[in-house]
């Protein structure tokens, strides 16, 4: 280890690249995190994010292509390869005939899917909390930056350019995103076992996982978290076996386009890093292309928009478990464990889970463990292709630890469980290294084949028929009920009063939060006597309480005594929540007079020119948006 560092100490102060590679680094950390101010930062993200995203993503296709192509030569696909695409075809397709199309994990999907709306339309990185057609075009407006990274939303809006925007794009990416993660599981197995038979374990073993299922109908980030994962897996072995300049392009722009794909993705810079000093020390010469020079810089925006959470200490959620005052804490890891095992164990079909896969996977850990230390002490002995291995799977138990130690880090939670996702390809990619070291032969892998696939006909397409895990989040169910309104109801042309308006926006329909209605009444009475739109229409929870049987709105979507509703729509959400779609029938406003809706009433009246039309139109605009809520 002396000989290496003395080894690139030298190469540091002669190669004049990684002196500048160095200063760029620097430079980004201090410009990211101390040189500008919060606002000044965060606008920053807005106006530039995509454009330094797009960058980033044209570099890498063209260096994966080259990578693709010099694999393309040396081994063509055959016959062999068919039958695993028509295993990884088989596999999503079980799992997309169990699932609907959806929001599953609320209010994430929808916000990515706001900003991929902002990307779409203006090239800014955000979504929109206020958005009105009174012009013709649908305008977003009050544009916000979302605390999640958005190379997701990058991608979604990528969709919407080339096939024009629907709200449900985020779901036809993940679908694709779904099987093309298959088909990167076996290629991973493949090579982590040094047999074609590790592949398949791995496509069986992510097949029979119901809650991989959930993600590919979905619009969240996690599929592509995956994805990014198996591309920077079997890029690092290549890497580590080829040792080439091109590779190395390919693997750290894969690295930079997984630091924007999910907030803690982030940690595998560090095995990335040490992937490429190890390289550089067997090869006694520092490999730098221009496009590895600037990945520093690439990750500036990363950067500035973490400090949304230095600004808005809100942004952590904290409130979301009681108790919690800080996000990382040992205090958390006990219960954290405990709610780990709950979720990989629970055979009552209430968890998207395989308990087979949980089982085979945390019996193998603690030897894929012991494999990683041992590669990892003494990587100058180890061969290429082990040391990759350790090193992508020291990442992952780092993002597994790390998820331990958050205070929101409980597996079995509706809203937490996809965060076990790369855990599971963890538990996968020891199970098969270690079937590659002690099965023997063909009957050993077509018994845990055999398992595996029992497993997917016992369990797991049980539970994934009855669907008990969906039906427990209420939120996911709200949404569905949105979505039917919209099929219902396809005009467009009204305005909604619900707390989550993101919703409405990215359907291109006018919305505003419950709490603004209250406090601008009178703006929406001017709306509502104006008939600016065809009606309007508010989305309430209503719970029954167990004592009394009394119905009562939930206070957070109460409007108060100055709305007279109509019920239009209602629906029990779970046995004590009914969701409740009325229409605004009349309004009373403090200090206005009431305003009721109705049918527009023609009133003849004397005729006006066209300079007199043009300018009533432009005096009712003006006061049109003052009076939007």
């Amino acid at each position: 280890m002396d000989g290496f560092f003395m080894l690139f100490f030298r190469q540091m102060c002669r190669d004049r690249r990684l002196w500048l590679f160095v200063l760029l680094g620097l430079l980004a950390v201090l410009v990211g995190n101390y040189s500008l101010g919060p606002a000044t930062a965060i606008r920053c993200v807005i106006l530039s994010g995509y454009w330094v995203l797009l960058a980033v993503f044209v570099l890498f296709v063209r260096a994966a292509a080259r990578v693709a192509a010099d694999c393309w030569r040396r081994h063509r696909p055959g016959r062999l390869e068919l039958g695993a695409l028509a295993l990884v075809l088989a596999g999503g397709g079980v799992l997309l005939a169990h699932e609907h199309y959806g929001f599953k994990i609320l209010e994430d999907e929808v916000l990515l899917l706001g900003t991929s709306l902002g990307i779409h339309l203006d090239r800014e990185v955000g979504y929109s909390t206020r958005a009105n057609d009174v012009q013709g075009p649908f305008q977003l407006m009050d544009l916000v930056l979302d605390k999640r990274p958005f190379f997701f939303p990058f991608l979604v809006a990528l969709v919407h350019d080339l096939t024009g925007y629907r709200s449900d794009n985020p779901f036809y990416l993940n679908t694709a995103l779904g099987f093309g993660f298959l088909a990167l599981t076996y290629l991973l197995g493949w090579g982590a076992a040094g047999t074609r038979w590790g592949g398949i374990v791995m496509v069986l073993l992510f097949t029979g996982l119901p809650l991989f299922g959930q993600q590919m109908a979905g619009g969240g980030i996690e599929l592509l978290n995956l994805v990014m994962l198996c591309l920077v897996a079997l890029l690092a072995r290549r890497f580590a076996e080829a040792r080439d300049g091109p590779t190395l392009e390919a693997l750290v722009l894969a690295t930079v386009l997984l630091a924007y794909t999910r907030y803690e993705s982030v940690l595998f810079i560090v095995p990335v890093a040490a992937l490429v000093l190890w390289a550089w020390s067997r090869e006694r010469r520092v490999v730098l292309p221009w496009p590895v020079l600037l990945a520093p810089l690439f990750l500036l925006p990363c950067l500035l928009q973490h400090q949304i959470f230095s600004v808005n200490h809100a942004a952590w959620e904290l409130a979301s478990r009681p108790g919690a005052t800080t996000p990382f804490a040992w205090d958390y890891l006990p219960d954290n464990l405990g709610h780990a095992l709950g979720f990989f164990f629970d055979f009552s079909g209430y968890q998207p889970n395989s308990p087979l896969f949980a089982l085979l996977g945390l019996l193998g850990l603690p030897f894929f463990g012991l494999f990683i230390w041992g590669t990892l002490r003494a990587p100058g002995r180890a061969a290429p292709a082990d040391v990759a291995l350790a090193l992508v799977g020291a990442g992952l138990f780092a993002l597994f630890g790390l998820l331990m130690f958050y205070y929101y880090g409980q597996f079995d939670d509706p809203v937490i469980r996809r965060l076990s996702l790369p855990f599971h390809l963890l538990m996968a990619l020891g199970l098969v290294w270690i079937g590659g070291r002690y099965l023997r032969g063909l009957r050993g892998w077509q018994t845990l084949a055999g398992a595996v696939l029992g497993a997917l006909l016992v369990q797991g397409l049980p539970a994934m028929s009855r669907q008990a895990y969906a039906q427990s989040y209420s939120p996911g169910l709200e949404m569905a009920w949105r979505r039917e309104f919209l099929t219902k109801y396809p005009e467009h042309d009204y305005l909604f009063i619900d707390n989550d308006a993101y919703f409405w926006i990215t359907q291109h329909v006018s919305a505003t939060p419950v709490g603004q209605a209250r406090i601008k009444q009178s703006n929406l009475v001017w709306l509502l006597r104006t008939h600016s739109f065809s009606a309007m229409y508010v989305f309430q929870r209503y719970r029954v309480d167990p004592q009394t049987l009394a119905v009562q709105v939930d206070p957070a979507d109460d409007l108060g005594p100055g709305f007279a509703l109509e019920t239009v729509w209602e629906r029990r959400i779970q046995t004590p929540v009914i969701g409740r779609i009325s229409r605004v029938r009349s309004i009373r406003a403090d200090g206005a007079d009431a305003a009721e809706a109705g049918l527009v009433v023609p009133v003849a009246g004397p005729p006006r020119t066209p300079a007199e039309l043009e300018k009533a139109k432009d005096a009712y605009f003006i006061q049109w948006m003052k009076e939007l809520p």
